[in-house]
């Protein structure tokens, strides 16, 4: 079974041109640049969804600020219960 699969993408001209570049200064195929670049952007993406949630839930919680999130710290480390 094959564990990769192949895709077909159009890029602008100047992209195209400076992934050239990168090919040959880093001794990669296309193929390893896509796929290194593509999980970079798929991290970024993942994490900034967790930050959104984070903040959410935050917000419904009254933390809002730096001196919040101290205090509920503060708050946990001593056992007590966050309002």
């Amino acid at each position: 079974m094959r564990t990769t699969q192949a895709i077909s993408v159009t890029i602008p001209k100047e992209l195209a041109e400076k992934m050239d570049k990168l090919q040959k200064e880093k001794l990669k195929n296309y193929s390893a640049i896509v796929t290194e670049a593509l999980s970079g952007y798929l991290v970024r993406e993942e994490y900034e969804n967790q930050v959104k949630k984070m903040s959410e839930s935050a917000k419904k919680t009254g933390i809002v600020s730096e001196e919040d999130i101290y205090r509920a710290v503060q708050e946990v480390r001593s056992g007590k219960k966050s309002k």
